[in-house]
């Protein structure tokens, strides 16, 4: 059990879907008791409506379950069996998926105008030599910090994964035993939908795939319920997608070194109609020739500069401790701290080593005071 700062809780799960969600409901029932407090208590901070009203409300205007029971029913058998596990009802174990789409409404439901703090910076590089290496730090709200889990699911076929989440989640990113990894960023500008599939039943479906391509297709031709920008790793490549509802561009095609945060690069910066609220959560700036901002960059921005300029050196090989390095920098930041001033924090930094042997190093919190581990197979 994750006992202070640094600490992740392991767990294993294997058997029927819903067996594999009790699993983690009974063994992480108090990490996830806690979380799920506070992730209500700031729904109700931030809407001034009671949670179970709130959910409800959220679960009647948003129709997610078509495409999750299309697309990926074994998880949804899966979280009814982290609610059965935790005592929790199935609609606060189901809610409590849908993060970022949850997240989204919320936004609208207080048209709010303010930026979230889902600030997440993806790297990749592959072709050089070596393994593809797909790396990410996933910041998300300090409501999930002290319940990071690492989930080993082992499949009756062979298949094994190493899901990185908080308790009582699906999964938020990870890779497979078949050098298949996936790590996510949202776009908030691109907005999002009350249907279609939501990014936590993507990532878990897409580490159940054992061909790259598969993966790949899959990511490509799902309806997604919220924007987000997508790398998914192989055994050789690594491709990058932006995801929103009104469809799938791919990102640096071609390109060796790839890199993105929060701000939409390959589609026109244009929300859905009706949620125009969601075009102010980053600003757009540029720099002046000389260096100078010419006009103040977003967040996003400084973090997709500062990744271009680390490696844009293509003399430099890009190793393990390279990544690492990128990942823990404060300057920008990179690595949002546990003291940053924001609501945010960067839950986990994952660096995956893809090819024949895949390996996983993991940072349970912000990589700059949080020390790696290595996972393997």
């Amino acid at each position: 059990m994750v006992t202070g700062p640094g600490d992740i809780a392991v767990v294993e799960v294997t058997g029927t879907p819903r067996d594999r969600g009790r699993t983690q409901g009974e063994e992480l029932r108090s990490l996830i008791a806690d979380g799920v407090q506070r992730w209500e208590e700031r729904i109700h901070r931030r809407t001034g409506t009671p949670p179970a009203e709130y959910i409800d409300r959220f679960l009647e205007a948003s129709d997610f379950m078509p495409a999750v029971e299309r697309w990926t029913p074994d998880l949804l058998e899966e979280v009814r069996g982290i609610g059965e596990g935790a005592n929790l009802p199935f609609k606060v174990a189901y809610a409590y998926q849908l993060m970022d789409e949850e997240w989204f409404f919320r936004f609208d439901y207080v048209r709010s105008r303010s930026g979230g703090s889902e600030h997440c910076s993806t790297l990749a590089v592959y072709g050089e030599g070596g393994p593809p290496i797909l790396a990410q730090n996933m910041d998300l709200p300090k409501t999930y910090d002290g319940t990071q889990t690492l989930l080993r699911v082992r499949y009756p076929d062979g298949l094994e994964s190493l899901v990185f989440t908080a308790a009582g989640l699906i999964g938020t990113t990870g890779l497979n035993n078949q050098a298949i990894g996936i790590c996510v960023n949202s776009i908030s500008q691109l907005g999002y939908r009350l249907q279609g599939l939501p990014v936590s039943f993507v990532i878990r479906r897409v580490l159940e795939f054992r061909s790259w391509h598969e993966a790949t297709t899959f990511v490509q031709t799902i309806p997604h319920a919220s924007a987000q920008n997508m790398a998914v790793g192989g055994p050789e490549q690594v491709a990058d997608f932006e995801c929103a509802p009104q469809g799938v561009v791919e990102f640096m095609p071609g390109q060796k070194r790839i890199y993105h945060t929060n701000h939409p690069l390959m589609h026109e910066n244009q929300p859905l109609a009706g949620h125009g609220v969601l075009s102010l959560s980053f600003g757009k700036g540029s720099e002046s020739e000389d260096g100078h901002d010419a006009k103040p960059l977003s967040d996003s921005e400084q973090r997709f500069l500062f990744l271009e300029r680390g490696l844009q050196d293509e003399s430099e090989v890009v190793t393990i401790d390279r990544v690492k390095a990128l990942l823990s920098d404060c300057s920008v930041p990179v690595s949002v701290p546990r003291a940053s001033a924001g609501e945010g924090v960067t839950l986990g930094s994952l660096i995956m080593q893809l090819g024949r042997n895949p390996v996983l190093y993991l940072a349970p919190g912000p990589p700059s005071e949080t020390a790696y581990r290595r996972w393997t197979f």
